[in-house]
C-alpha cells in the first residue's frame, strides 16, 4: 500500500521536518498543528500567565485555529475533520482549560464526537496553549 503524502496551502506547514499528514490505508493521520494562522504565519497570541485573566478565551482562540488548520488539510485529502475517529490534544495547561478545549472541540464534531486524549505537557512549540493530531478515515 503506498503512502500519500497531503498538502495544503490552507494549513501551516514545515516541509523540512513533517508532512502536514500522510493518507495511508483508508486513514489520513495528521501531524500535530499548532494555532498558527496560515495567511499570517503567526501563532495566535497567549497572555503571559493564561491561568490569571485572558486564559479561557486564549485557549478557545487556539484551539478553534488548530482544528480549523486540521480541517483544512483533511479538505485537502478529500475528507472532513467531523469525521474524525481519533483526535490526541496537546496542552500544558490541562488542569485549568481541559473542559474549554472540550467545548471547542463540540463545535466541530455536533454529531458524534471522535475519541480523544488529552495530554498535559510542560511546554509547546512557540509556547503555544495547545496542540492538536487528528487520526481521519478517506471518505
Amino acid at each position: 500500500m503506498e503512502r500519500n503524502v497531503i498538502f495544503t496551502p490552507d494549513a501551516p506547514s514545515d516541509p523540512e521536518s513533517a508532512s502536514q499528514a500522510i493518507a495511508y490505508n483508508g486513514l489520513l493521520y495528521t501531524s500535530g498543528q499548532l494555532p498558527i494562522d496560515p495567511t499570517t504565519g503567526q501563532m495566535l497570541p497567549r497572555p503571559l500567565n493564561p491561568s490569571f485573566g485572558g486564559g479561557d478565551q486564549a485557549i478557545s482562540d487556539q484551539t478553534r485555529q488548530c482544528l480549523k488548520n486540521l480541517n483544512a488539510i483533511c479538505k485537502a485529502a478529500g475528507t472532513d475533520l467531523s469525521n474524525a475517529i481519533k483526535l490526541t490534544i496537546y496542552t500544558p495547561v490541562l488542569i485549568k482549560f481541559g473542559r474549554v478545549i472540550d467545548r471547542v472541540c463540540l463545535e466541530f464534531f455536533t454529531d458524534v464526537p471522535p475519541a480523544r486524549t488529552i495530554i498535559g505537557v510542560a511546554v509547546l512549540e512557540g509556547n503555544a496553549l495547545v496542540q492538536i493530531e487528528a487520526i481521519v478515515p478517506l471518505t
